[in-house]
This record gives C-alpha cells, structure tokens and sequence, in this order.
C-alpha cells in the first residue's frame, strides 16, 4: 500500500472514531459535520469525500454491528430450518450464541451507538429501529419454521420474537452498565455465558409439550 492509500485510510479512520464520539456525546441530531472534521482534525471539505452526509457515517458506524448480526441470524434460520427435531436444534443455537457474543464484545462502539439512539426521535433513532425490525422479522421467521415442523410448540411467533429479542437487549445493556473499568465484563455479566442461558431458556420454553 503506497503513501497515499495509507493517509487516507488514516482520515476514514479518523473521521470514524470522530463521528462515534461525536454521536454518543451529542445523539445524532446534535452532532455536526463540522465538529466531527475538526475532532478528526480535517477540513470539513474532506467529509464530503468520504461520506455524502452525516447520516451516511452514522448508518455505517451502524452497520458494523447490525450487518454481521443479520448474517449471524440468517445463517441460523437457514441451519434450524435443517434441522428434524429438537435436540438437534441445539448446536445451532450453541454457535449462534458464541457469534452474537463475539459480536457484542468487539463492536461495544456501535452497541453504545445503539442504546444512545434507540429511542432518540429523528433519523437517527429511526434508523435504528429500522434494523431492530429486520431482527424480529427473522426471528420470526425461525419461530414460524420450527412451529410449522414441530420442533417448537404453538405459540404467537410475534411476541416471542419482541421476547427474544427484547430480553437480549436488555442483558447487553446491563454489560455495558456493569463493565469494568479495566476492560472486562463483571462477574455474573461474561456475554458467552449470559448469551447461551437466554436462548437456552427460550429454546426449553417453546420446546413442544410431553
């Protein structure tokens, strides 16, 4: 890589780390292309050659978590789907369990981007929630499939999935509440475990009845 690929990988970089910390102290509404360019210490010209706007570096800071979360999701539904009967369930989720929490632990930037605007009015919390509908639409997916083949009992898929979902969600904010000052997770808080014991409990809850 030559000198100039190399300083510009270092501005995207930059104006990234600047746009994070600009929305998390100020929400997407307050943050301004100008206080990002002068954080990221370019002229606010320069933005305009990598992102069109601010929404663009905000969907983008966005999606490092959202777009690996998806696939993970989907590569689950398309595994489950697979699978004859219950027990055989498990492992998929046992691997879905370890993604998502791979996931959580390398992309803390964009979970607190999440929480900061996930009920934040305008495009940014819009934006947010937009994503958060995609992840019920595949859960309910997998819980539509599992119901239809028997390996979930009947149940509304709907209110599961907002269960699901919701009940992760708030176990992530409570990591990032609880959190160590040293950089690792506090006791009773460690994301594979907590991961695991969610789905495992809504796996055993829907399980068909005996």
């Amino acid at each position: 890589m030559g000198r100039r690929e190399r300083n510009k990988e270092d501005k995207q970089r930059r104006l990234e780390a600047a746009g994070l910390a600009a929305f998390l102290e100020e929400g997407f509404t307050g943050a301004s292309v100008e206080r990002i360019a002068e954080a990221a210490d370019v002229a606010r010209g320069t933005f305009y050659l990598y992102f069109r706007d601010k929404e663009a570096l905000f969907t983008m800071l966005l999606d490092r978590l959202f777009a690996p979360l998806l696939a993970s999701v989907a590569r689950a539904r398309d595994a489950l789907a697979a699978c004859p009967d219950t027990p055989s369930t498990f492992p998929v989720y046992a691997l879905l369990a370890m993604e998502l929490a791979a996931l959580m632990i390398e992309q803390e930037g964009a979970l607190r981007l999440y929480f900061a605007e996930a009920r934040a009015v305008g495009a940014g919390g819009e934006s947010v929630r937009d994503r958060v509908r995609d992840v019920h639409a595949l859960t309910v997916t997998i819980l539509d499939d599992a119901v239809a083949r028997g390996v979930l009992r009947e149940h509304d898929t709907r209110t599961a999935a907002v269960a699901i979902v919701g009940g992760i969600d708030a176990l992530v904010y409570a990591f990032l509440r609880d959190r160590g000052t040293a950089g690792t997770w506090s006791a009773g808080t460690d994301p594979v475990l907590v991961q695991s014991e969610v789905i495992a409990l809504f796996r055993h809850g829907l399980a068909p009845r005996t």
